[in-house]
């Protein structure tokens, strides 16, 4: 299954999906820049994630001069992933899939699937079997402010009542079982999809009873990079009470009705998406219009993730460098402006380099803080790496750097 190439704005790159704006004026001349192809993969992967039972990754991948893309095989499969990230969620995805086909061949799980009965089966299967498709489906056929699905449903009849009834539970099932497994009930793969529900049907209908140390719950805290506490909230909080409680929180911030729920209602931010990143602007505690404008422009899950990631960049900053006072745009990207009059540029990357590009677009915000007397700085945050050669340029520049940003706790 092929990983869809995420389309990424930021300080160095221009955006084809999420932040489009004009395209920056050619850079100065310079000396020699860097070239994107090949790097070592082992620069960005752990050696566990370059090699496993079911997987592995080719030793290079190709730069593009922000993201990697690694060649990874398993068995007689071949594919392509863009993005450590992506990487890191579907060689999981592999093995929850190795997990949980080898849970349906036992006998507990036929007896268990036998308990909960087929007609209960068909009855949620449209409900259940498409999580990111049906939760949008919903409130676009009955309103634009969404609530319990129950109270959605109210007036039906006991057939589809019950279909209600069996969705929470299997539901409910399956997110727990996800978590187990440390990926996300709301993959767009589909073939995991169909695993999870068949075993979450078990769980719910049939009393199957899941071995707990298929793999620690910690593990999608691993790949998603949350605390414990939200966490938490993901694995024991109904989708329809997530979204709820997401549309309070952006209310709180100054976030119009409008613009709230034109990001709550987006295709391709799921429930987890959508939680992860308005906890993160809560912990900001500035009005995130801005930013929600920008998201809303995403076109596939790749998108999602890249805002996720920005607004976890921006959280990161607020709670360990210097609180942050607004986000907004400059030169069309999303930034946020601290208490001392540092500009922060978030930025999610494997591996920045000196391009022509690069250049030109730091020569751009470079300019900044003398046409702006607001602006006392410039910082560059970024949860990949970067380069010697750019690191240097931006220090000749007077922009602070950090790098990994998100790994450091």
């Amino acid at each position: 299954m092929l990983i869809p190439h995420i389309a990424i704005i930021s300080l160095l790159a221009t955006t084809a999906l999420a932040q489009t704006g004009s395209t920056p004026s050619p850079a100065p001349p310079a000396t020699a820049f860097e070239s994107p192809g090949r790097v070592e993969a082992k620069m960005f992967l752990p050696e566990d994630l370059m090699k496993g039972a079911l997987h592995s990754v080719a030793p290079e991948a190709e730069n593009d001069g922000l993201l990697n893309t690694y060649f990874v095989y398993s068995g007689n499969n071949a594919f392509e992933v863009t993005t450590g990230l992506a990487l890191r969620i579907r060689i999981r995805e592999l093995y929850a899939i190795d997990k949980l086909r080898g849970t349906s061949k036992t006998e507990e799980f036929t007896k268990a699937l036998k308990a909960a009965g087929k007609q209960k089966v068909e009855s949620v299967a449209g409900l259940v079997r498409d999580p990111v498709g049906t939760l949008k489906r919903v409130p676009e056929g009955a309103s634009r402010f969404f609530g319990r699905i129950g109270e959605g449903l109210k007036g039906k009849s006991d057939e589809e009542s019950n279909a209600v009834q069996g969705l929470t539970g299997v539901q409910k099932a399956k997110v727990a079982l996800a978590a187990k497994l440390g990926v996300s009930p709301y993959s767009t793969n589909q073939e995991l999809q169909e695993q999870l529900t068949n075993v979450a049907r078990a769980m719910a209908g049939g009393g199957l009873v899941v071995n707990a140390a298929l793999m620690p719950i910690g593990a999608v805290n691993t790949v998603l990079n949350m605390n414990q506490t939200l966490q938490q909230t993901l694995v024991t909080t109904t989708p329809e009470d997530l979204r709820e409680l997401n549309r309070k929180k952006l209310l709180g911030l100054g976030v119009s009705h409008e613009n709230a729920d034109e990001f709550l209602m987006h295709p391709w931010y799921s429930p987890w998406h959508e939680t992860i990143i308005t906890d993160a602007l809560a912990t900001i505690g500035v009005d995130p219009t801005r930013f929600l404008e920008r998201a809303c422009r995403a076109l596939t899950e790749a998108d999602a993730n890249y805002f996720q990631r920005l607004a976890q960049i921006l959280a990161r900053y607020h709670k360990t460098k210097t609180p942050l006072s607004s986000i907004g745009l400059e030169n069309d990207r999303v930034v946020a402006m601290d208490s001392n009059g540092t500009l922060v540029i978030p930025l999610s990357c494997d591996y920045a380099i000196w391009s022509e590009f690069a250049a030109a677009r730091v020569e751009a915000f470079s300019q900044l803080p003398q046409s702006r007397s607001e602006i006392k700085g410039l910082a560059l945050w970024v949860d990949g790496k970067v380069s010697e050669r750019a690191t240097q340029e931006l220090k000749n520049r007077k922009i602070d750097l950090a790098t990994d940003v998100l790994a450091k706790q």
